[in-house]
């Protein structure tokens, strides 16, 4: 009887696949090295398998700035009452924190400022920075000279722009 149960055992088990991959068609024969990987694909309720498409890649984040002085025409501590700077961004996917930094002349930042902005990839958004002049530190302190305005997505650096105030 001992003997009839380890018969079995031994029967079942050669009989068992599981954990063993199929045979190929043609008997046995080994797929080509080079074969490449296998991309899985789900079968469809009617047993055709759709193509599997690569994703496209994303558009690049790309920025560029302008400067627009208040009034225009204006370079003096005295007559400019603010300094706009338009920030063009494109590539943007989903939502994103945008960063203004202006550094006045010399080693230290003046002003950071930061919006939230939300945009599929293809879409180009303006955002407006406005720095105030008139009645601030700036024509106070005497902070004539090449102010430096750096835009961040996401803390990533984007562009930057310059622009002068005289004295």
């Amino acid at each position: 009887m001992k003997a009839l149960v380890m018969a079995s055992v031994v029967l079942w088990l050669a009989a068992c696949d599981e954990g063993n991959p199929p045979e190929p068609p043609g008997g046995g024969e080994e797929p080509p090295a080079d074969s490449g990987p296998v991309v899985p694909t789900e079968v469809s309720w009617n047993g055709i398998s759709p193509r599997v498409r690569p994703t496209p890649p994303l558009p690049p984040l790309v920025g560029s700035a302008d400067i627009t002085y208040v009034p225009e025409g204006a370079r003096g501590l005295s007559e400019v009452t603010s300094v706009e700077v338009r920030l063009r961004v494109s590539g943007i996917v989903g939502s994103a924190s945008v960063d203004a930094e202006f550094l006045a002349p010399g080693p230290a930042a003046y002003e950071k400022r930061t919006r939230t902005v939300v945009a599929v990839p293809t879409q180009e958004r303006e955002l407006v920075f406005s720095l105030p002049v008139a009645a601030t530190n700036i024509p106070i302190h005497g902070l004539s000279g090449t102010w430096e305005a750096r835009f961040f997505v996401d803390g990533a650096p984007l562009t930057a722009t310059t622009f002068t105030l005289e004295r």
